[in-house]
């Protein structure tokens, strides 16, 4: 008998060992976890619901932990009959008319529930937000604010208060001032992706730093009331796009529905247009119409020399000396590694052009700075890895 129940006591220490602490589930662009963790937060945060019913946070971190799961393993599915479908409806019986429900919504809502569809939750979450929120929520709201209602002087306040609480680390802020202030005056620019978007809109928001540009998600293309209010800015003639019109092209529909857009904005506003440099991945326009000016790809439909535009982005607009900096504790996301290694990819080929110019001090800063990302990032799967990164640096740059 004794020994049955050491047996069992023992059963039970291994497996609190091997629970899980719930941690609070942050954007995957901030720190990456496989499907098998956000299984395991799931379980965690589960227990903390069922604990206290009426736990906003619990819910929050549930939900967030259980759509990740999903979005890894099955894709979202069905949405009545999905787990992320379930949670919110346990939600809605739980805690009704809450800010944690309203922000959850607005990330997944259900295809019977047209308020949601419409976005009415958003403003709601915004009424709703408490004193006491995470960063990454204000970052969210803003975002979504933008794209139904990009007028909404909530806007701004929303992304005023995501720079104040610091939401996105300083390596990434430097990335997207670098990129901001090497545009034109009244420049369009184009972008996919947290990292390339919400900084900018921060910076002008907090910083009024080069209102001048308009910033334009890819995605936000497809809301009616974002277009509109972008025509009204740009002061162009409005245009309805069917996507409807665009079932020839199957699955790549997308990406000449997202093109003509871009294209009718460039050709009505004649602005001079900036896309971030993975944006020929998600649409079809002209990659000889594309010229690389450094961390930027700028639409041109006429020849012109972008090298030399690309070296003086970095002998005088860019500052690049935050990339010799130590890491900072709360520089630790893993997208802001992979914005360090974009550096490297964009720049690397400028240090030969710039000792061709006689221009061989810059030159060799320009290698040092990038050499010391390659040895310091842990974005590489392992050291062999990073050592075959470096050899290509070291062929690209010479010596």
């Amino acid at each position: 008998m004794k020994k049955l129940v050491f047996i069992a006591t023992a059963f039970a220490c291994l497996s609190v060992c091997m629970a899980q602490e719930a941690e609070p589930i942050e954007s995957f662009i901030r720190t990456d976890h496989d499907a098998e963790w956000y299984a395991r937060q799931r379980a965690a945060w589960q227990q903390k619901v069922d604990e206290n019913p009426q736990d906003q946070w619990a819910w929050r971190n549930l939900f967030r932990a259980t759509n990740y799961h999903e979005m890894f393993t099955t894709g979202y599915g069905d949405e009545e009959t999905s787990p992320s479908a379930d949670i919110i409806r346990r939600m809605e019986k739980a805690i009704p008319d809450s800010y944690a429900l309203n922000l959850c919504k607005g990330r997944y809502c259900l295809r019977s529930d047209s308020a949601a569809m419409r976005g009415d939750n958003i403003y709601r979450a915004i009424e709703l937000m408490p004193e006491e929120v995470c960063a990454e929520d204000v970052n969210y709201l803003a975002c979504r604010l933008w794209s139904i209602d990009p007028e909404n002087t909530k806007v701004g306040e929303l992304f005023r208060k995501a720079y104040r609480m610091k939401y996105y680390p300083a390596r990434i802020m430097h990335y997207n001032l670098n990129m901001l202030r090497s545009m034109e005056p009244g420049a369009l620019y184009f972008a996919n992706g947290d990292v390339l978007l919400g900084p900018m809109k921060m910076m002008q928001a907090a910083l009024d730093e080069r209102t001048d540009v308009t910033v334009i998600p890819l995605s936000y293309l497809h809301s009616p009331n974002y277009l509109q209010a972008l025509f009204r800015r740009l002061d162009i003639k409005p245009k309805t796009f069917n996507v409807e019109d665009y079932g020839q092209y199957g699955e790549d529909w997308e990406k000449h529905f997202e093109a003509d857009i871009i294209l009718y904005l460039i050709k009505e506003s004649k602005r001079p247009t900036y896309f971030s440099t993975d944006i020929l991945s998600h649409t079809c326009l002209d990659k000889d119409s594309i010229y690389n000016e450094g961390l930027l790809l700028k639409y041109s439909t006429r020849q012109y020399d972008n090298f030399s535009v690309a070296m003086r982005n970095v002998r005088e607009v860019y500052n690049l000396q935050y990339l010799s900096e130590p890491d900072l504790l709360y520089d630790g996301w893993d997208s802001s590694q992979r914005l360090d290694l974009n550096c490297v990819t964009l720049l690397s080929h400028l240090v030969q052009k710039f000792r061709k110019r006689g221009e061989s001090d810059l030159a060799e800063r320009l290698k040092s700075t990038l050499k010391a990302v390659i040895e310091r990032n842990r974005n590489f799967a392992d050291e062999a890895s990073r050592q075959a990164y470096m050899k290509d640096f070291e062929k690209e740059t010479g010596k």
